[in-house]
């Protein structure tokens, strides 16, 4: 009775473990999907509305035009900033985990691994127009897990503790 009741114990717990690593990806490839996108210029500043990213990977893609042929043609910033570091009607450089400020090309990506949430971007005010389209790989891998080593290393232990108990044994006679 004590090997089945191992055995019960073994098939369950495996079943578990299958069960709560059936959320993990291992497999990659890239598919971008936009998120949101803001588009803005001159005069508007403050923080845009909000939004979620619920995958590990994302990205921001932006450009910009300056709006007067003279004076300064980087005139574009921006700040990404997380819902749990903003404050309403507020904006410090410790608020942000990223941004773009003063860049000298017209256009690039901000990239971000392993970061999900709830983001706003806080644009400053200038002289040029502006796009910003957030996006996010849905295909992108979590890092793999820890702790699946540990379960995983113990059922086959079980399993195996069991299957040698109940082999037959064999005399060499």
């Amino acid at each position: 009775m004590g090997v089945r009741r191992v055995a019960v114990i073994a098939v369950l717990f495996s079943l578990f473990l299958v069960a709560s690593v059936s959320g993990v990806v291992f497999a990659s490839s890239e598919n971008w999907v936009e998120v949101v996108r803001f588009t803005g210029g001159g005069n508007r500043f403050g923080a845009t509305s909000p939004f979620v990213i619920d995958h590990v990977e994302w990205r921001i893609r932006w450009e910009y035009v300056p709006m007067v042929p003279i004076g300064r043609q980087n005139d574009f910033d921006f700040d990404v900033i997380p819902e749990e570091n903003r404050i309403e009607g507020q904006f410090t450089s410790g608020m942000s985990i990223a941004g773009v400020n003063s860049p000298v090309e017209k256009n690039g990506t901000l990239y971000f691994p392993d970061l999900k949430g709830i983001f706003y971007l806080h644009t400053s005010p200038g002289n040029s127009e502006w796009t910003m389209i957030v996006e996010q790989n849905i295909d992108s891998i979590p890092e793999f897990p820890s702790w699946i080593v540990l379960p995983l290393f113990l059922t086959v232990t079980m399993v195996v503790a069991i299957y040698k108990k109940r082999l037959p044994k064999t005399s060499n006679n």
